[in-house]
């Protein structure tokens, strides 16, 4: 249908709207363009109506124009309008792989999310937070990923790193972005485009990561070399690169991949480096836990151990204690046949390595430090069973925990917390418990009591576990250093304890509190969890004056089930000496599991012995205002709830 005299009338009514209505009827364009409606009127009822009208228009006087010429041409527009579309000439095509998809956006929708991708200033970066959590829809749009991919070199650091992160999050759809118009000279910006492409794409992308590389300065260079480690391929590349790169980070990194690889050019290039630079060669053992590392790593320890076993009472020079401190941390992570018969070596050969000697010839106990050591400066003795345990940790190995209970039994104490950890790992909640509870608890004329070395052990297999309410299990969690020095964390979920630990902490006498707390915050109901061990907890907090540490110790009673709450917040002011805010004792009253009329009771006991000077306030008088807002929101609770809100 050709519509063009339909937009012809449409022009000639908007003109006279603007010249004016009195020589509307000399108009030949117009009358033209009615002619050429004709057809139009004669096939549809809408184009009937609008020649009908102009018709009307030119045979009514001059004087009645103007009104009939407004209604004329609003209905003319709104025809036009319905026969309004966009669009190009030709076949409709997929958009190319790596620009987005075609989200139903309109750009209204979408314009406060681009104009804080691509603006500057403050207040962008909460924004584009919310955005993200309430529709991450919009981030993979073809009008937004651009955006988004150039917002890697955004001026605020902070959000260019979370832009990072999202496009992380979003994987492949944005690698064709990343890699068009990539400057390898470039500074961060093209470097967190490595980082994603690292992350998304991995070996997928090697042949872009080499091409680069001739090129790359700085940040990208060091960042290109570190998504090489994915393709094993790269080998010859990396031993390559390391007659060129003859220092810096750059080269620190190669090796690093290096020690991660297996091969024997991969062993001849280490070995090499043992030679040139020892440190360095132990710091890149460090990162890897592969056979290679392990062997390597061994090899380098039994080195330092082989001469006081052969003469115990050798003198150990300071240089040792260096060595042995950088191979215990290497050490770390690491498994296998020939990794436990280096542990079974160190610890025969341990009190040999008790002291040192200083280069004035002065003997002095040889001390080191340790993630999990719970005092300043350990022998190393100690050292080695707390290195086993801080694996144990990352990686329940099974040959591992059959070594850490052969070390137990063999040389006792020192080795505690490393059994234990094994059989966490190892046996069910309920037999674990019953291993543990006969190491720990002695029998004697006066009844049971708990051994007092046992104490250090539980504390550290303990205190590192956390409650996972998603998986329903404890978990630990321990750091590790990545390839590009960044810290990553180590889950590793464990079965979930039996109930009777709980029961256990109590005999420490306060030893295991802030385990205890830990160990039971964010848990479900326990049905097995003794009344005794409420009550514990119940006392603790009434002992307590660090007011979050109560709320915490509420928060389980609650979970727990413990209905003994009568007066607690109101005991619990008066017993403390310190003054407290106006907000804190609201929100106390308020995590009370009591009807909302009681608490009304208890805060307005609580201005009474306020007024008393038997509890003390802090920042200005008792704002009577204030309570008055906050017993209205508990008496509305009480009307919603039902009843008078005192049962």
């Amino acid at each position: 249908m050709n519509l063009q005299p339909l937009y012809d009338v449409q022009e000639r009514l908007e003109h006279a709207a603007v010249a004016g209505t009195s020589l509307l009827g000399e108009d030949f364009r117009l009358k033209r363009a009615m002619e050429g409606l004709a057809p139009l009127a004669a096939a549809s009822p809408v184009f009937g109506k609008i020649s009908a009208a102009l018709e009307g228009l030119l045979s009514t006087s001059p004087e009645g124009r103007g009104g009939m010429l407004l209604d004329t041409l609003a209905l003319v527009d709104a025809v036009v309008y319905t026969q309004g579309k966009t669009g190009c000439p030709g076949p409709l095509e997929p958009l190319p792989p790596g620009v987005g998809v075609c989200r139903n956006l309109s750009y209204g929708q979408l314009h406060p999310l681009l104009e804080a991708l691509t603006g500057t200033g403050g207040g962008r970066a909460a924004i584009i937070e919310e955005t993200w959590k309430e529709h991450p829809e919009c981030f993979s749009d073809y009008r937004v990923l651009p955006a988004l991919v150039k917002g890697l070199g955004d001026s605020y650091a902070d959000l260019a790193d979370q832009n990072q992160q999202r496009l992380v999050q979003l994987g492949s759809v944005s690698i064709s972005l990343l890699k068009e118009g990539f400057d390898p000279s470039g500074g961060k910006e093209m470097a967190r485009r490595v980082a994603v492409l690292d992350a998304v794409a991995g070996a997928a992308e090697n042949d872009f990561y080499r091409a680069q590389l001739p090129e790359a300065k700085k940040e990208v260079h060091a960042a290109l070399i570190y998504a090489l480690r994915h393709d094993t391929s790269n080998l010859s590349f990396l031993l390559e690169l390391l007659q060129t790169e003859r220092k810096g980070e750059a080269r620190s990194r190669i090796w690093r991949i290096l020690a991660q690889m297996e091969g024997p050019e991969v062993e001849k290039a280490l070995q090499s480096l043992v030679k040139q630079d020892w440190v360095q060669a132990v710091e890149v053992l460090s990162y890897s836990n592969s056979p290679l590392a392990c062997r390597l790593t061994v090899q380098l320890f039994e080195a330092e151990l082989e001469p006081y076993e052969a003469e115990p009472n050798r003198p150990v020079p300071e240089e040792t204690q260096l060595r042995l401190e950088a191979l215990t941390t290497a050490l770390d992570r690491k498994a296998g046949p020939e990794v436990c018969q280096l542990y079974r070596r160190a610890a025969a050969v341990a009190p040999s390595l008790t002291h040192l000697t200083t280069k004035n010839g002065k003997r002095e106990v040889m001390r080191f430090s340790h993630a999990l050591a719970t005092q300043k400066g350990i022998i190393f003795q100690q050292l080695m069973p707390l290195v086993l345990s801080y694996t144990l940790m990352g990686s329940p190995d099974t040959e591992l925990c059959h070594l850490a209970l052969e070390l137990y039994e063999q040389y006792g104490g020192d080795y505690l917390t490393t059994a234990l950890i094994a059989q966490l790992w190892r046996l069910d909640n309920k037999e674990s418990y019953q291993w543990a509870e006969q190491q720990v608890v002695k029998s004697g004329l006066l009844g049971q009591s708990i051994r007092s070395e046992a104490m250090q052990a539980l504390q550290i297999a303990l205190g590192r576990l956390n409650w996972d309410p998603q998986k329903e299990s404890y978990l630990y969690s321990r750091p590790r250093n990545t390839l590009d020095k960044q810290v990553a964390w180590i889950y590793t979920l464990v079965p979930t304890l039996d109930a009777q630990w709980f029961t256990l902490m109590m005999q420490f006498k306060g030893g295991m509190d802030e385990i205890l707390i830990r160990l039971l915050h964010y848990r479900e109901p326990i049905p097995e969890l003794s009344d005794q061990v409420c009550t514990y907890l119940y006392q603790m907090a009434m002992g307590r004056s660090e007011f979050n540490r109560v709320l915490e110790i509420i928060t389980i009673l609650k979970a727990q089930r413990w209905d003994n709450w009568e007066n607690f917040a109101i005991k619990w002011l008066q017993k403390s000496s310190r003054s407290f805010y106006y907000w804190e004792i609201f929100r106390l009253v308020d995590e009370m599991p009591i009807p909302p009329l009681k608490k009304v009771d208890q805060l307005l006991t609580i201005g009474g012995q306020i007024w008393d000077k038997k509890i003390k306030i802090r920042g200005g008088s008792w704002p009577s205002g204030e309570v008055l807002k906050q017993t209205a929101i508990w008496e509305q609770q009480a009307q919603l709830e039902g009843g008078n809100g005192n049962v």
